[in-house]
């Protein structure tokens, strides 16, 4: 061998090989019925919202992403299987049991499918999740736990095991998502259990979610939240004080990212389940301050058209996302997500896993990214709003189809050129229209029909499940603190208040009609 070529070997042989560029950690963040438009960097003329706007002004703001369902469950199954979810037998929300059953629905996802935040467990990631579940519900027996999906750590509310406000500074704040307090601490709680969680896994790669309150019903916001709107009527005050609270509490946790110099290894995506809830003119009713907005799109909550479905999706990833950046074209939808992440860490995905979502990573890097698989939707909800009709839907590029499952109203728009979906141009392309209506019936071929529920095998109760803190309860339903529940302040505090008066007689020994601490707290009662 010459010496040139001996030197070059031995120069090869000594010069260490690149080292693997860190996986990014993650922290996906999911807001509940916030809609497209709240955010003051898509021109909100008066919601405060720093933090996202900083998020997106440092990182990609994509302006055609839609969740797979216009509802919270579905939506969410969505996320973590990466799957329609159709193809899981959900449809609407978890409710109880009788609901679910008259929907075609089981009690819960199915833990034992490929899900999201295990695929990150396998691959060495410490996970959490901090918020709202909703991956079943209406107090559902023996319901797997956060920790039979994949995650290390979790904290709740409208799920099993550990309640959010367990443990936390807002633990005298206990509530649900439907009175004022607890409404207004709910996302707090969640924010302090997260951070911890940041804190302790900070030398090893972790997944986090971080799922809100904001802005699903009870929108509530405590005086002090209200001064960041102090000159403001009724009802935009007080949904505009919990938007920026939320905001406010986001921003936390991304100071927490850059106090312990995370902040340039995390990948942060920011994105909600699907737009704003309906709003109603009652001061008294529950949706009074439900003032969401879409942004000029049309259609809301349970809506198939975009205002119902095209929710923001904000990237932030330093030297990987280019920042600065808004994109208006690449296609992208909740089915995404979980290809994309494993993507982003360099995970492949299990063998046999074949996800309905694409690998959309190039768009989250600014290259040039064309979606390669259209988009199908399934609506079995209520159709009682105008703009809820639509059973079934396709996006295939440019183009999106609504229908009504017996094809006897179909619509078909430009989403790329109208957005607000106001040119219909079904009897215009009719030949686009039979090639979607057939697409989108040979999809619905492919769905399981009955869905298996995986409740139906009766799985045995677990032995150890922590009984209900009644003593906490009570003290916190006592909103007079004077000593007894009444029975509309037993019905305001329970999470499920089907049947509340025979669960309430069911305590009440002396039927006096009022409730007393050791009536209440007796064990053996079922009426929680």
């Amino acid at each position: 061998m010459k010496p040139a070529a001996i030197l070059l070997l031995l120069i090869a042989v000594a010069t260490p090989a690149p080292a693997a560029e860190p996986r990014p950690n993650v922290l996906f963040i999911y807001a509940d019925d916030w809609g497209w438009g709240d955010l003051a960097c898509h021109g909100h003329p008066h919601l405060k919202t720093p933090n996202l706007d900083r998020l997106a002004g440092e990182g990609t703001d994509f302006h055609q992403f839609t969740v797979c369902n216009p509802v919270c469950s579905p939506s969410r199954t969505a996320i973590v299987t990466g799957h329609f979810p159709a193809r899981h037998g959900v449809h609407e929300h978890f409710a109880t049991h009788a609901a679910n059953v008259a929907r075609g629905m089981p009690d819960w996802l199915d833990p034992q499918v490929t899900l999201l935040p295990r695929l990150f467990k396998q691959a060495g990631y410490t996970t959490g999740h901090f918020g709202k579940w909703h991956l079943s519900g209406g107090g559902i027996e023996n319901a797997p736990l956060p920790a039979d999906y994949g995650y290390d750590d979790a904290a709740v509310w409208t799920g099993p095991g550990k309640n959010v406000f367990d443990g936390t500074t807002v633990a005298d704040k206990l509530g649900t998502a439907h009175d004022k307090v607890g409404a207004s601490f709910l996302t707090a709680a969640a924010v302090e259990h997260a951070i911890r969680f940041i804190r302790a896994a900070k030398d090893r790669p972790f997944y986090v979610n971080l799922w809100i309150h904001e802005t699903h019903h009870l929108v509530a916001a405590t005086e002090e939240d209200k001064r960041a709107y102090p000159d403001t009527a009724e009802p935009q005050r007080t949904y505009y004080s919990a938007v920026t609270r939320a905001d406010r509490l986001i921003g936390t946790v991304l100071d927490t990212l850059e106090e312990l110099g995370l902040d340039q290894k995390a990948l942060v995506v920011f994105s909600s389940d699907n737009g704003p809830e309906d709003s109603h003119p009652n001061p008294g009713d529950k949706f009074y301050y439900s003032v969401g907005d879409t942004g000029g799109l049309r259609g809301r909550k349970r809506s198939l058209y975009l205002g119902g479905v095209n929710t923001p999706f904000i990237v932030h990833w330093p030297g990987h996302v280019p920042a600065g950046r808004v994109d208006a074209t690449s296609v992208l939808s909740g089915v995404d997500v979980l290809p994309t992440l494993l993507a982003a860490a360099n995970i492949p995905l299990p063998d046999g896993y074949q996800p309905d979502g694409v690998n959309a990573l190039p768009a989250l890097l600014g290259e040039r990214f064309t979606r390669t698989r259209p988009l199908f939707w399934q609506w079995r909800g209520t159709h009682a709003k105008d703009a809820n009709w639509p059973e079934l839907a396709m996006r295939d590029a440019a183009w999106g189809l609504l229908m009504t499952e017996d094809g006897g109203r179909v619509e078909l728009y430009d989403l790329v050129k109208d957005r607000e979906q106001q040119n219909n141009l079904a009897a215009e392309q009719p030949q686009q229209v039979a090639s979607m209506i057939e697409a989108l019936q040979g999809w619905e071929k492919t769905l399981p029909l009955p869905p298996t529920p995986p409740a139906a095998s009766q799985p045995p109760a677990r032995p150890n499940r922590p009984a209900p803190d009644r003593a906490r309860a009570f003290t916190r339903w006592d909103t007079n603190k004077d000593g007894v529940l009444t029975l509309e302040e037993y019905r305001t505090g329970l999470t499920r208040p089907t049947n509340a008066e025979g669960r309430f007689k069911n305590f009440d020994k002396n039927r006096d009609g009022k409730l007393t601490r050791d009536e209440f707290v007796t064990p053996g009662r079922t009426g929680l």
